[in-house]
């Protein structure tokens, strides 16, 4: 008698049959909820057997992540289609690029609700915002202004030579945060020997 498939087992073996699925669709073809799908997605990405490769326009609500086994996201070419369009992007005018970036931003973070609030809420909000981003973005308290940092560059196989990157990112931050942001640090390492990139919150009491 074969051993019987885990759940975990049907969801990646529905994956490399498809090629791509949202939670959703998992759940609908394999009887099971969208909450499970969703959880044995999550550790089948930890496990670095699937890989989230885009976002499903929804009709209603936040898009879904769009997931796909690692052997078939190994395939693609996103990072020479990645830097054809910012080779195209900085052939435009300094004005017209940060116009043009700053659009990306409003784009990226169209589903995100506007900052409002303290400071604290805004940074903390800002945090869940960017790390869904997957920035692993934290923030630290400073005498003059808090600085917010992220841990992690999702662009980083394709940032050397891309400074217009590091300014999405302060596009972004901006945006998640309503309060103008200054980059202080661009992949420092820290004593661990991990790099982050750091930002000055150009914060005016009672803003």
């Amino acid at each position: 008698m074969g051993s019987m498939k885990t759940s975990r087992q049907r969801v990646l073996e529905y994956l490399e049959a498809r090629g791509s699925a949202t939670p959703n669709e998992i759940s609908r073809a394999l009887k099971m909820t969208t909450a499970n799908a969703r959880h044995h997605l999550g550790l089948l990405a930890q496990d670095g057997r699937a890989l989230v490769v885009g976002q499903s326009s929804a009709a209603r609500g936040r898009p879904a992540l769009i997931y796909a086994p690692a052997s078939r996201a190994a395939s693609h070419n996103l990072n020479g289609l990645a830097e054809a369009l910012l080779s195209v992007l900085n052939e435009a005018q300094a004005g017209e690029r940060e116009a043009l970036l700053r659009r990306v931003a409003e784009r990226m973070l169209q589903e995100s609700p506007a900052p409002a609030g303290s400071l604290t809420q805004r940074l903390t909000q800002a945090v869940h915002t960017l790390n869904a981003l997957h920035y692993e973005a934290r923030w630290e308290a400073r005498a003059e202004a808090p600085r917010f940092i992220f841990d992690h560059c999702p662009y980083q196989e394709i940032a050397a030579g891309h400074a217009e990157l590091c300014q999405l990112d302060a596009l972004l931050l901006q945006r998640a945060l309503g309060l103008p942001v200054k980059q202080s640090a661009r992949l420092a390492q820290d004593a661990k020997g991990l790099a982050h990139c750091v930002f000055a919150i150009q914060y005016t009491p009672g803003r």
